[in-house]
């Protein structure tokens, strides 16, 4: 009888159910899943889907020649259009997004004036020596 007990007292051992040892039917069967659908995608925000929408591939028709462009430049393709064609709205898109990405020439010599006034200031504190210059009229 010592035989059958060991027997049983092996058998309750592997079928203990407690924290850890869930009951073996409520267990996930091989190859099988606990999360079958998975995570739910999150929502898109909307820069993600503005930016997806310019970056999408249009065809258009420049000098006779068929080209895919990004929406992007498509878009910025037709308002150079009709600013060349006198609507001054789109001229005056144009002329502002012109300022704010494409440095001007003008800009850059207030930087060299800066520099300058910069030089002069520092001369004055006598922190650095201008070279001399010849004021003999000759």
């Amino acid at each position: 009888m010592s035989d059958a007990s060991s027997e049983q007292e092996r058998l309750s051992d592997t079928d203990a159910v407690g924290y850890g040892n869930p009951p073996k039917h409520s267990q996930f069967k091989k190859g099988q899943s606990g999360n079958a659908k998975g995570r739910p995608r999150g929502k898109r925000n909307m820069a993600s889907l503005v930016g997806d929408v310019l970056a999408q591939k249009v065809t258009v028709t420049a000098n006779g020649k068929r080209k895919r462009v990004s929406s992007e430049t498509a878009l910025l393709l037709r308002l150079r259009e009709k600013a060349l064609g006198g609507d001054l709205r789109a001229l005056q898109i144009m002329l502002s997004l012109r300022a704010a990405h494409i440095p001007d020439a003008d800009s850059a010599a207030d930087h060299g004036l800066m520099a300058a006034e910069d030089i002069a200031i520092l001369a004055s504190a006598g922190l650095i020596e201008l070279p001399e210059t010849n004021n003999d009229g000759a």
